[in-house]
């Protein structure tokens, strides 16, 4: 009687699921070439790969941006990963990937039009407010620590460990640092933003250290790749994950005897309906189902006929991660290890009548005619588009059920589209989408979770990347390939990203 062979399923087709599954696939073709024994991966998506955050962010990459917090080593790791992939399936051409100069500009005091005039009393209510999207921050000092780099490292460079109470940032989207590197330039450096408005002109980035990718043809060209390996795509939404064999304790109730309630009180019980009955005939044939099989978890979807046996799970759904506490299997899963929720962020897409050069620019807007600053982050792509993002609110929350419900706010909206005119007339464009936003997964403590859950036989999350999702969800899925194949990461050091650090 032959073997069974092992089953993975992978919850989520952001960049980071699509990720793992490519380097799970990668692994295991190389070390099983009979198709017969190879362990099986299934990618379960309930919409489409890259629907949100991973298919509407800017893409922009950053190789020294993190130095001196927790993610200094997944950071520097992952930048020099999205080069090898680049190199080894011409992600230039695929998905837009290129070396990018990136500056960081200060604009004083935008001329306002008579007829915005009386804007400028308006004050912001609570559920106006907003926040900006980037942060200027200094690196912070930090102990070093030896990692081992295997097949996907370029070199062994020491990591930034630091204390655990040092890591807070949330709401930020990308942080602008002050390092060494940095150097003010001319306005003239960047000439299509307007020299007249820009007071100070900085560049944080060079092609050697920044680069940029499409998010969305990244996630899909890996996804076509890890297909032709012979990865499995279902789509489907999860409705519990059961775990073969686990039943839940009985509570049991002791009746005082010299209790002074009637009897017929304790013994009423209340005539079923027909859909209570409908729902336990469901249970007793899905109970049978997963007692059937010998494999320790059931993925139980919305479409019958379809649950999944397998031996190992990967929760990598982004924003909405925290759906996997309502699973039996993950009943070990607090709250407060993956306080993960959605921050919401809107952007546009345009297609300016002028070529705009490789050059990212992170604008920060004082004293606009909204009262307050502002800051907007611009990624002209190879194909002549310009992506263009900020207007964050103020609080992360729970996305909708559905990632094709549409979140954005009117008003954040048409405040981008006029703080994009007002910063470059060569961006006065026709735009090719407006009216987007996505939820980006932030963790409480501004760092991801990439952790097997300690308890579980093999149960796994990685999310919570935050606005760093595209860069580090290569890194990501490489130590979760490690962790699923070999039983530990030894390309990465993920104790700043286990599940248990905090609670």
């Amino acid at each position: 009687m032959s073997k069974q062979r092992e089953t993975i399923v992978i919850i989520g087709a952001g960049v980071v699921g699509v990720s793992i599954a490519y380097f799970t696939m990668k692994r295991l073709v190389s070390e099983h070439p009979d198709v017969e024994t190879r362990p099986r991966v299934i990618l379960l998506e309930q919409c489409e790969p890259g629907c949100s955050a991973s298919g509407k962010s800017g893409g922009f990459l950053a190789r020294h941006w993190s130095d001196g917090t927790d993610t200094e080593q997944l950071a520097r790791f992952s930048y020099d990963l999205h080069a090898k992939l680049a190199e080894e399936h011409d992600g230039a051409s695929r998905w837009g990937y290129r070396p990018v100069d990136t500056f960081s500009a200060e604009v004083d005091r935008i001329p306002v039009a008579p007829a915005k005039q009386r804007k400028k009393t308006h004050q912001r209510t609570d559920s106006e407010s907003m926040v900006t999207s980037i942060e200027v921050i200094a690196p912070q000092t930090h102990r070093t620590s030896s990692v081992t780099m295997q097949e996907y490292s370029s070199s062994a460079e020491t990591p930034g460990v630091q204390d655990e109470n040092m890591q807070t940032s949330t709401h930020a989207s990308i942080s602008v640092p002050e390092i060494q590197a940095v150097k003010v330039v001319p306005p003239e450096t960047v000439p299509w933003l307007r020299t007249d408005v820009v007071t100070n002109l900085r560049q944080v980035g060079i092609t050697a250290n920044t680069a940029q990718v499409d998010p969305l043809k990244l996630t899909r060209v890996l996804l076509a790749e890890a297909k032709g390996m012979g990865l499995e795509t279902v789509r489907a939404k999860v409705i519990d994950v059961a775990e073969t064999g686990y039943r839940p304790p009985l509570i049991e109730l002791s009746i005082d005897r010299h209790s002074t309630k009637p009897l017929d009180v304790l013994q009423i019980e209340t005539p079923k309906t027909t859909s209570q009955i409908m729902m336990e005939m469901d249970d007793l044939k899905c109970n049978t189902k997963i007692s059937q099989t010998k494999k320790p978890y059931v993925v139980l979807l919305d479409q019958e006929g379809l649950d999944l046996p397998a031996d190992k799970i990967v929760v990598a759904c982004g924003a909405w991660v925290t759906s996997c506490l309502r699973w039996e299997a993950f009943r070990d899963v607090s709250a407060s290890q993956i306080p993960i929720q959605g921050l919401r962020v809107h952007y546009l897409l345009a297609k300016p009548k002028t070529e705009i050069p490789a050059q990212a620019v992170f604008a920060e807007i004082n004293g606009t005619v909204y009262n307050g600053e502002d800051a907007i982050e611009i990624y002209p792509r190879p194909d002549g588009s310009v992506f263009v993002c900020g207007e964050a609110l103020d609080d992360p929350e729970m996305p909708p059920h559905n990632p094709f419900e549409p979140v954005y706010s009117k008003r954040a909206t048409s405040r981008l589209k006029q703080i994009v005119n007002d910063v470059s007339t060569a961006l006065s464009f026709d735009v090719i989408q407006y009216g987007l936003a996505c939820h980006l997964p932030v963790h409480a403590k501004g760092i991801p979770v990439i952790s097997k859950v300690p308890t579980s036989k093999g149960l796994y999350i990685a999310a919570g990347h935050g606005c760093w999702g595209i860069l580090n969800g290569p890194a990501t899925g490489l130590a979760i390939s490690e962790l699923l194949v070999d039983g530990k990461c030894m390309s990465l050091d993920l104790e700043n990203f286990r599940l248990d650090r905090w609670y």
